[in-house]
């Protein structure tokens, strides 16, 4: 019975209780009491069922609904990249007929949005945040923004994670105890929670106001509460995919289970050992790329010199040089390192110099100043340098923490590593990345660290063995190839990587659209100008493509994209405008 009336799916209820309802029923024996009570019972749960019923129809109307929104989304996705192939059909045939289409329609150049995650704790995550920014902003046509969303915009105590990281720094038992507790499954599973419950709706709001096409971490604590505020935002939005998100982990020994997502589309590993953490985190091997390790613009894109080149551009003495480095904050036991190596210096025959760099750490620069070194070595105490790449070149050994970013700028530039310290756990594997691969050693002890160094500097046979496999385990490439293999992903459809110099080119300056806009007809551009741009920019879309194996076609493509640019502004309402913006 309930069953039929499920069926039916009643709209009111029987009519003994609609009378009961309204006082309509007078006396009534016990029996056809109780039998209107149990009729009206079984009514109420077959009312009751049918609702519950119906919820799925509900339900797969709201899919309907969603699905409609997701293949109108297709389509107009689909009717721009049409247009676009129709922009640059025109562009490369017709370069007038491409200005006026890109005028009527400005989504044809519209640029695509890409978010970077870090936390500063420590220089290394911000250096490799704008080294990807750097490469992918010399091949694809995208705005960057680099966010610390921790520091900036989170309650407490996420807000204070740099000074926090800094204290641990210098007191590595803390730290110890932070990473190897963290590796627990529950004590990070605790951790995490903490962190969605205060923070995620900071980061939802962050990642609203970027509007990101794409979203990249470089920072282990900025992984799985990213994706989680990814996949909320898109629920919101009625979207059944969420933004890409992109890992490129900067560890390159060893890596904390954090900096793995199984859910991430894209991770970038620096090394096998980092690769093999990964799988045990269950990310899915298809979508692990091994590149190396993402390095500043300069040890990528500077000119080949040579040391003693490179020295008298720095102007010190060409002699045999140790680099000592404290990192960008200038940590680990700087000054008992550079004082030891400094004075073991002195037993080297025909002289040496010592450059130390601080970074930050001011105490310890003046400290290094005021002692009293001896006489046969020259000394070059500086405090935070924006050409690191130059004081490494001109060097013989480096002497620094374990820092990841540093071994690797120091295989680049062919450079034998003495490592001094290391934090534990995460800097760690580091340690065994520099002594595996041949090209170093490591120890705590000042005095051994200068003798180890004074050492290698007397045998110039061993010195140059280690130089070259330095120079082995150097990938200075990789920089662009992670930021090639982001930008073929996600940020190029069928338009081409120099679209922001045409976004430039077709903006007026005086509030024109596009070339061809203006009643005089001597506004608009020839036809042998026009022809001229589209093959300079015919030859810089090639040039751009192979820029990983030619520098030089790239900036002689370049070269004629300018002076193309120039010709072209001849023709503008101001040309000066055109010419300070072209971005090439």
């Amino acid at each position: 019975m309930v069953l039929s009336v499920c069926e039916h799916r009643p709209q009111r209820l029987p009519e003994p209780l609609q009378a009961r309802r309204h006082g309509a029923v007078g006396r009534s024996s016990p029996a056809s009491a109780n039998f209107d009570s149990n009729r009206a019972g079984i009514a109420l749960t077959a009312l009751a069922l049918s609702r519950f019923q119906s919820q799925p129809r509900k339900k797969s109307a709201r899919t309907a609904s969603e699905n409609e929104k997701d293949t109108r989304k297709v389509q107009k996705q689909w009717e721009t990249e049409e247009r676009q192939a129709e922009f640059w059909d025109h562009l490369f045939e017709g370069p007038e007929d491409a200005f006026r289409l890109a005028g009527e329609d400005p989504d044809i150049l519209r640029q695509k949005r890409v978010m970077i995650m870090i936390s500063d704790t420590g220089g290394g995550h911000r250096a490799s945040a704008m080294a990807l920014a750097d490469a992918l902003q010399e091949l694809y046509p995208v705005h960057i923004t680099i966010r610390d969303v921790w520091t900036e915009s989170c309650p407490w105590p996420f807000s204070t994670v740099v000074k926090q990281y800094m204290w641990m720094a210098k007191h590595t038992w803390s730290w110890r105890m932070l990473w190897y507790s963290s590796k627990f499954p529950v004590s990070r599973w605790i951790m995490q929670k903490f962190a969605n419950v205060l923070c995620k709706r900071v980061f939802m709001k962050a990642i609203q106001d970027d509007n990101p096409d794409l979203v990249i971490s470089v920072h282990p604590g900025t992984q799985h509460i990213v994706i989680k505020a990814l996949k909320k935002l898109a629920r919101r939005q009625g979207s059944r995919s969420r933004t890409p998100f992109v890992t490129v982990v900067t560890d390159l020994g060893s890596a904390h289970p954090m900096w793995f997502h199984p859910e991430a589309d894209r991770v970038f590993v620096p090394s096998d050992a980092v690769k093999s953490i990964a799988l045990k985190c269950h990310v899915r091997e298809s979508v692990i790329e091994e590149y190396g390790l993402p390095l500043r613009r300069a040890f990528w894109n500077a000119e080949p010199r040579t040391r003693q080149e490179v020295r008298q551009v720095l102007g010190i003495p060409e002699i045999k040089t140790v680099l000592v480095v404290g990192g960008g904050d200038g940590v680990g036991r700087l000054f008992q390192v550079a004082e030891a190596v400094g004075h073991q210096l002195e037993t080297l025959d025909g002289g040496a110099q010592l450059v130390v760099i601080c970074g930050k750490n001011e105490k310890v620069r003046k400290q290094l100043q005021a002692v009293s070194w001896p006489a046969t070595v020259h000394t070059h105490i500086l405090g935070f340098v924006k050409n690191m790449d130059e004081w490494m070149a001109a060097a013989d050994v480096i002497v620094t923490k374990a820092g990841p970013g540093t071994i690797a700028e120091a295989c680049t530039r062919n450079l034998p590593v003495m490592l001094s310290s290391y934090l534990p756990g995460q800097e760690q594997g580091n340690v065994g990345f520099v002594i595996e691969g041949g090209f170093g050693d490591f120890s705590s002890d000042p005095l051994v660290i200068a003798r180890t160094v004074v050492g290698w500097l007397q045998d110039e046979k061993a010195l140059q063995q280690m130089s070259n496999q330095a120079a082995a385990q150097g990938r200075p490439r990789a920089t662009l190839k992670i930021a090639q293999a982001i930008g073929q992903k996600w940020l190029t459809t069928r338009t081409s990587t120099m679209l922001s110099m045409l976004e430039k080119l077709l903006k007026g300056g005086s509030g024109s659209s596009r070339l061809d806009s203006g009643p005089d007809a001597s506004e608009r551009l020839p036809e042998h100008v026009g022809q001229q741009l589209s093959e300079a920019l015919r030859e810089l879309k090639q040039a751009q493509q192979d820029c990983l194996h030619s520098e030089a076609s790239l900036r002689d493509a370049k070269e004629r994209v300018r002076k193309a640019l120039a010709e072209a502004g001849q023709f503008r309402r101001s040309p000066q405008d055109l010419l300070s913006r072209s971005g090439v």
